[in-house]
């Protein structure tokens, strides 16, 4: 094959990394911290922020504010379990973190030198795939699972679920849901959520999920359910579940959730 023009070169590579980095970087100052939203993906597809606070003349910490150990326990990761554990603690001594609580962070020397916040954040993707690894939590939210489920049935939906209920988003190929009724004006998709502890990271993730399945079937009617004495809500992941479903409701608000399915019935 012969090629006329040669339109490969540094250049030509350099210019649109630099333009995908920078696009992708942002940076904000937030009560004396630098919050720093950086090019690389969490296994779940979230980006990965850190946030640095100079602590004196020569030493700065960043830090990851605790998502990425949370995002574990968001996915159902039993880190109490000794073979988690051993896991979770070999990865972070080899990267020569420090963990406090959930919060995974590192002392670095200013003036800051990019290379080390870009290892900081290297770290905290490869700790992150460790849920590929680590074993998963029991479910613990039966009851949340039946409750719907007898309602859907007292209300005389058809409906797959478990394995074959699925929906398909623009970006997520194939997106699985507990329930997904059939036969009506309206398809409703249902998640009963499962997962225990912080609730924010979790809701994060279902939010892209819900709106990118929307933008493929905007017709789709979206609906969670949860356990709140299993879970910790705080009031901005509870926004983002109503924000994002036609239905949001505790599984023991049946009234409103049989007044809810009644609506999109029609």
């Amino acid at each position: 094959m012969k090629i006329d023009e040669i339109h490969i070169s540094p250049k030509a590579l350099r210019e649109p990394l630099e333009k995908f980095w920078s696009d992708n970087l942002e940076i904000e100052s937030r009560n004396g911290e630098l919050i720093a939203s950086l090019p690389l993906l969490y296994p779940n597809g979230i980006q990965v922020v850190v946030s640095l606070k100079q602590v004196s003349q020569s030493d700065v910490i960043v830090s990851d504010c605790g998502k990425t150990i949370a995002a574990l326990e968001g996915e159902g990761i039993d880190l109490s379990l000794q073979r988690n554990c051993e896991l979770l603690t070999g990865r972070i001594k080899a990267f020569e973190l420090a963990k406090q609580g959930m919060e995974l962070h590192k002392l670095i020397r200013f003036p800051i030198d990019g290379i080390d916040i870009q290892l900081f954040a290297e770290a905290l993707v490869s700790i992150s795939h460790l849920i590929y690894r680590l074993e998963i939590t029991a479910p613990k939210s039966v009851h949340v699972y039946s409750t719907i489920r007898n309602l859907l049935a007292s209300n005389h939906f058809l409906f797959k679920e478990k394995e074959n209920a699925f929906i398909e988003g623009k970006v997520e190929g194939r997106i699985g849901v507990d329930f997904l009724t059939s036969g009506g004006k309206h398809q409703i998709a249902c998640k009963t959520i499962e997962r225990r502890g912080r609730m924010r990271d979790y809701i994060e993730q279902w939010g892209f999920r819900w709106r990118d399945a929307k933008d493929r079937n905007p017709k789709l009617i979206n609906s969670m359910f949860y356990d709140p004495s299993n879970q910790n809500w705080d009031s901005d992941a509870l926004n983002i579940g109503r924000s994002v479903c036609h239905i949001f409701e505790p599984y023991f608000e049946t009234d409103k959730i049989n007044a809810a399915l009644a609506q999109f019935k029609r």
